[in-house]
């Protein structure tokens, strides 16, 4: 599965040639673009070329990594990922339990939802403006339309979405760019940042062995961000594609945070050399991140001007950056992982994935597919950490603990005011607050680790909510003023299943078969589109054209054919019952059905017999006169025999043929000494 990730490419509709891969060519374009069938056509092509091939291999998967769990006495690999966060503790207080995990993230997710809820309509809003005619105001938002590959993080939408466009950009990327900004000057800037608050200078292997930048040797690698700790305490390492930008700026400073975890653990054993949970780790990335993310810091790196003023607009802006990034992901991780759990649990059965993915992406999440998915299709591990292996609550834990986390460094260095305003740098007592809590390691739980820090002893969300509050009062007054609706209708169906060219199919097997009907299932339904898809044979057409949607348990869909080149183009519907029309008979004849019974709304029965094959003219003449040539041929040598077994025997002259010659047989083909010399051969 990894090797499929790192190696996939797709195809450019208008150059097939350029072929290009998630990174950096894929990412660009959904960071960037905003032509809609190219964004729709990056998305979709991704999950063929990675999802869709992954499918045999993502079952095969699911089913050895629960094999493996329950021969090591956990119930499925959820809860194997769960335990995780298990305490030990005999104090009550600090005791913490895998299934306490599950209700915790529900709990959360509840408190965090009224905020989320009102960034997604002011998001959805400013989408309408830029993708006119293709979004449901009051509905869910494409996932393809959101800057990432997968919807995880809303940050490339800063640019179309930015509250006060009038202020100074806080977003620093092109000011990087225009100050020659280099790749490791990026991690160098990290490095000064953690040792302004006392923690570790970076080995000098640490230079020479990690990867920076994207090799242009020809090598195939995976490009996502990673910390790396070799084992041996004093090689570690981080591999990244790193482009110039803000985003991997806060990137770079992420992962180095992991790479100071690993090094101030290192003196531990080994078994007890990891966080304090794999939340842990991720959050001390973070935390740096929210620092260097702020104003007052990107002015110490000469990144904003010195007259930049941080205003209550200029303050907005920066929270609403902040939230496209840290708010907007929370819902996307919680689903993904509820799902998950669910399906190792064996509650959702391997012909339902699909259905029961985008159905919860659109209720948790107010997302939803862009085009109709069906079963042949595992949008899952088109995500690096799904096809990696990788436990994912970790990044909607890591959230929530690193406001926890912030909240008290920001106290230990004094700050006052606003969390959001808050900058460690050069904090001496945050980072000795920090340091403390990093050196445990994993020598004790997770829940005296936090109390060592923080003094709380469970996940609480209060922080980050406190943090994001002037966000919050913003957007519920803007959405309020605007009439937008907060929320989303759960009714729907992706935007580019058209009504206006699709076909209402309606199936009655009871009507034609009794009892005795088959079950109408996905496999049936796959049949059927492959029916559709030959009958537009005068294009290349696959199942994967013809789109089936809205359907009833009592069976009944539409059906609608796209573009094999464009799929945010569909075929006009005169076309498609032009080709049903030719194709009927062999329709009904697959299911056993006739016009009665496989009903296509609109189009007439038809009262002829299925439509022949034509027929060449002079395939027919030639067989007609062949047939006369042996009827022909039959009745000569018939007639011959009959008139030969009329004539009377005679005696002269001698008949060469005769089998008895005055009692000798005729010596010319009794032997080969005949004097011809030609050879009898057989017709």
């Amino acid at each position: 599965m990894s090797t499929l990730y790192s190696t996939s490419a797709v195809c450019l509709p208008d150059d097939p040639a350029n072929c290009q891969t998630l990174e950096p060519g894929l990412e660009q374009i959904m960071a960037s673009s905003r032509d809609y069938s190219l964004l729709l056509h990056v998305w979709e092509g991704w999950r063929k070329e990675v999802g869709k091939k992954m499918r045999p291999l993502y079952e095969e998967y699911v089913e050895l990594k629960n094999e493996a769990s329950k021969l090591n006495g956990f119930a499925d690999y959820g809860a194997y990922w769960r335990y995780n966060y298990e305490t030990m503790e005999e104090e009550e207080e600090f005791k913490y339990t895998r299934d306490q995990l599950m209700e915790d993230v529900r709990l959360i997710y509840k408190q965090i939802l009224p905020l989320y809820k009102e960034l997604h309509a002011y998001v959805r809003a400013k989408l309408v403006e830029v993708y006119p005619g293709h979004i449901d105001a009051e509905g869910h938002l494409p996932a393809h339309l959101l800057g990432d590959m997968w919807g995880r993080f809303w940050t490339n939408l800063y640019e179309v979405s930015v509250p006060y466009p009038a202020k100074p950009n806080i977003d620093v990327s092109s000011t990087m760019v225009e100050k020659g900004w280099t790749e490791h000057q990026i991690f160098e800037a990290a490095e000064d940042f953690f040792m302004s608050v006392g923690l570790y200078e970076m080995f000098e292997n640490f230079w020479d062995n990690s990867m920076f930048v994207k090799p242009d040797d020809g090598r195939q690698v995976v490009c996502h961000p990673t910390a790396w700790d070799m084992g041996n305490r004093e090689d570690f390492r981080i591999k990244m594609c790193t482009k110039i930008t803000m985003d991997d700026f806060l990137t770079v400073h992420h992962e180095m945070g992991h790479n100071q975890y690993q090094m101030a653990y290192r003196n531990l054993s080994y078994p007890l050399r990891d966080g304090a949970n794999e939340g842990f780790h991720e959050a001390v990335g973070e935390i740096m991140s929210l620092s260097a993310a702020t104003p007052k810091h990107l002015q110490t790196l000469d990144l904003l001007p010195p007259d930049f003023i941080y205003d209550s607009e200029t303050e907005i802006n920066f929270l609403l950056k902040q939230a496209l990034t840290i708010v907007a992901t929370l819902p996307f991780t919680y689903m993904l992982e509820e799902w998950r759990w669910q399906v190792f649990a064996g509650n959702i059965p391997k012909d339902e994935w699909m259905k029961q993915w985008w159905e919860m992406k659109r209720d948790l999440v107010g997302v939803m597919e862009p085009v109709p998915r069906d079963e042949t299709y595992c949008d899952p591990p088109a995500l690096f950490h799904v096809s990696g292996d990788y436990s994912f609550i970790r990044y909607f834990t890591r959230t929530i603990y690193q406001f926890q986390f912030q909240k008290a460094l920001c106290t230990a260095a004094g700050h006052t005011g606003s969390l959001s305003t808050c900058d460690i740098t050069g904090s001496k007592a945050a980072g000795t607050k920090l340091r403390n809590m990093l050196e445990l390691g994993r020598s004790q739980s997770w829940t005296r680790a936090l109390f060592t820090i923080s003094g709380d002893k469970r996940m609480d969300a209060t922080a980050l909510l406190d943090y994001f509050q002037n966000l919050y009062d913003w957007l519920k007054e803007d959405n309020l003023k605007n009439k937008r609706f907060v929320g989303w209708k759960s009714s729907g169906t992706p935007e580019t299943e058209d009504p206006q060219n699709a076909i209402k199919v309606r199936i009655s097997l009871k009507s034609a078969m009794g009892d005795s009907a088959y079950p109408w299932n996905n496999n049936e339904l796959y049949l059927f589109r492959a029916n559709i898809a030959y009958a537009m044979s005068f294009c290349i057409f696959s199942t994967e054209n013809v789109i089936a949607f809205d359907e009833t348990p009592r069976i009944s869909f539409y059906v609608a054919v796209t573009d094999p080149r464009n799929p945010s183009v569909y075929i006009p519907k005169a076309e498609l019952e032009a080709s049903i029309r030719l194709s009927r008979g062999r329709i009904n004849d697959a299911f056993q059905l006739d016009d009665g019974t496989l009903e296509f709304v609109g189009i007439a029965p038809t009262l002829a017999s299925p439509a022949e094959q034509p027929v060449v003219v002079w395939l027919v003449v030639f067989g007609v006169v062949m047939g006369i040539v042996v009827l022909l041929g039959v009745y000569l040598i018939s007639s011959g025999i009959r008139e030969r077994r009329k004539k009377p025997a005679k005696t002269n002259p001698e008949n060469p043929y005769s089998p008895d010659v005055d009692g000798q047989s005729n010596k010319a083909y009794e032997s080969g000494d005949s004097d011809s010399d030609s050879e009898q051969t057989g017709l």
